[in-house]
């Protein structure tokens, strides 16, 4: 079990398909954090589905992540598969439609590559999420 553990969650006034679609869309997910990103590779049967990549850039730092499962309106998981300070991680969003909103349950945990900056790390993913998700969100169309 990885060392650091990270959990976010979001109440969306915007359609199941609409967040979704946010958190699919390589480019647009990469907004939630306040990094650049491309995309590497397209997935096998939706273009950012299973085996997709996409390259994020940390200031110094680039890393890849591939997608390993993708159920359209449920659930996306995804590792780094290259690059970055981050090994052992896996990332996973889930989603739900509770009748008023969409509800977002995003967890991450990995372990540091460099002994020693893991709590740094953390703070760092933490606080772009915080400055960058809720105005991405609030963004999306209501309901």
């Amino acid at each position: 079990m990885p060392q650091h553990q990270l959990h976010f969650t979001a109440q969306v006034d915007a359609p199941l398909a609409a967040v979704f679609e946010l958190f699919a869309d390589h480019r647009r997910f990469s907004w939630l954090f306040g990094m650049p990103c491309r995309v590497v590779a397209t997935g096998r049967d939706e273009p950012h589905g299973v085996g997709s990549v996409r390259r994020l850039l940390a200031g110094p730092l680039s890393f890849d992540e591939t997608v390993i499962a993708f159920e359209r309106d449920r659930a996306i998981d995804y590792r780094i598969s290259r690059g970055g300070p981050l090994k052992n991680h896996l990332g996973q969003i889930r989603f739900r439609d509770d009748g008023k909103r969409t509800l977002v349950d995003y967890r991450i945990g990995f372990d540091a590559r460099i002994p020693g900056t893991g709590a740094l790390l953390a703070r760092t993913l933490s606080l772009g999420w915080h400055l960058n998700s809720g105005r991405v969100l609030r963004a999306l169309p209501p309901r």
